[in-house]
């Protein structure tokens, strides 16, 4: 059962990975825009609207749960990508929350580095995985202190990006890492405005 769900899960996540926005169900369904974030209900007198509407019906809950929203998100990340270069780091920390969330559910909790590897090498992507000199701590501690987020990071919780390029986030102590994705670690940090924990790489923050 465990090696079914794990091709169930990875052919989901490949085929949302490979499919554009629009031609989604979540899309036809009205859920989200071209550009992969909610629909939000139209403004009321001169106040902009910033909360969804609720998923009422099972076709709306099946073409947006928490895998398709991770993996929208992961979409908004990689289109920032300036030409076919990248660093591994932000997808790190994504593909964390991907592993961390689905982790009972498949036999192999690295499915999801694995296929995204895959998929980056079958579409030509070159990518840059060498360790930048100002990137902080080299992989062994967060050191304890205020830094600032030079990408922006997904979060399990919130429907859209809320944690953003140049944001401040705080590690109130030394933390060392909670895990290791693409070969880079990743840590615990607490992002100033929400007071959310979201997950970062070295990378990440300056």
């Amino acid at each position: 059962m465990g090696r079914a769900i794990d091709l169930f899960v990875t052919y989901r996540f490949i085929k949302l990975l490979v499919t554009p926005f629009e031609k989604t169900e979540a899309f036809k369904l009205g859920i989200i825009d071209a550009n992969g974030n909610r629909v939000m209900p139209p403004s009321k007198g001169n106040v902009r609207q910033t909360k969804a509407e609720p998923l009422r019906t099972a076709e709306e809950r099946n073409a947006y749960t928490i895998l398709h929203k991770l993996v929208f998100n992961i979409k908004k990340i990689f289109g920032k990508v300036p030409g076919l270069r990248t660093k591994l780091g932000t997808y790190a920390a994504a593909l964390f929350l991907l592993k961390d969330t689905f982790k009972e559910h498949v036999e192999d909790p690295d499915v999801f580095e694995k296929e995204f590897m895959k998929y980056l090498k079958e579409e030509g992507y070159e990518i840059d995985d060498s360790i930048s000199e100002d990137v902080i701590g080299f992989g062994e501690v967060l050191p304890k202190g205020e830094y600032v987020l030079v990408s922006d990071i997904l979060s399990k919780e919130e429907e859209e990006l809320t944690a953003k390029k140049g944001d401040k986030v705080i590690a109130y102590d030394d933390e060392a890492p909670i895990d290791t994705i693409l070969g880079i670690d990743i840590f615990p940090i607490v992002h100033v405005k929400t007071q959310e924990k979201i997950y970062v790489s070295l990378e990440d923050i300056k």
